[in-house]
């Protein structure tokens, strides 16, 4: 398995664009990991990488799976739908019961 940060530093001559070709073209060809990081924006290491939406997206846009032990999580946890894309209508239960009285259902 090969994985992959679609990433660049913000001195760099590139965009948003150029980051959304290269991850199609990279999850198109196989990649089996695609990094995350919350907002896509690494303020600690000045970068800009990709956010845990876009793998999300692109699973959706290419009808790519998850590996089968976090599908299994996944579904386990109540976070996919029937189709098997992560789009709960709310917060699961367990989630619910681990935030106490702090999320609404």
């Amino acid at each position: 398995p090969m994985g992959c940060d679609v990433c660049y530093t913000n001195h760099a001559e590139a965009d948003q664009d150029d980051m959304d070709a290269l991850l199609a073209l990279l999850v198109a060809s196989g990649v089996n990991f695609v990094m995350g990081v919350p907002g896509a924006d690494d303020i600690m290491l000045g970068y800009q990488s990709t956010s845990f939406h876009d793998a999300l997206a692109m699973r959706d846009l290419l009808g790519k799976r998850p590996a089968p032990e976090f599908e299994h999580w996944l579904a386990a946890q109540g976070l996919v739908d029937g189709q098997g894309r992560v789009r709960p209508g709310g917060v699961p239960l367990p989630f619910r019961q681990l935030l106490g009285n702090s999320v609404n259902p």
